[in-house]
């Protein structure tokens, strides 16, 4: 004898896996929709430049920017040659 499947049995078997799959689908993609759209190749590129640790102006005014002191020369001993100490303890 075959009994037919009651509106109950269909909504504990059917209903609440695709409640549960649907809730986990969004969940995933919630991060993805919320970040808006991403660039495509071959498309032209639309966002701006990022430069992450950079100056925060776009473009420093040359008048502004600090005066850096200049290496100090030395001569060598005996070779006649000058030598630029670097700030590093280096000498080149």
């Amino acid at each position: 004898m075959i009994t037919l499947l009651s509106g109950h049995t269909v909504l504990v078997f059917v209903g609440i896996p695709v409640l549960v799959v649907a809730v986990l689908a969004l969940l995933v993609f919630a991060s993805s929709i919320a970040q808006g759209p991403r660039y495509r190749p071959g498309l032209s590129w639309w966002a701006p430049p990022v430069w992450i640790g950079g100056p925060t102006a776009t473009r420093p005014d040359p008048a502004n920017l600090p005066e850096l002191p200049a290496g100090t020369t030395t001569a060598t001993a005996g070779t006649g040659v000058a030598r630029t100490t670097g700030g590093a303890s280096a000498s080149w």
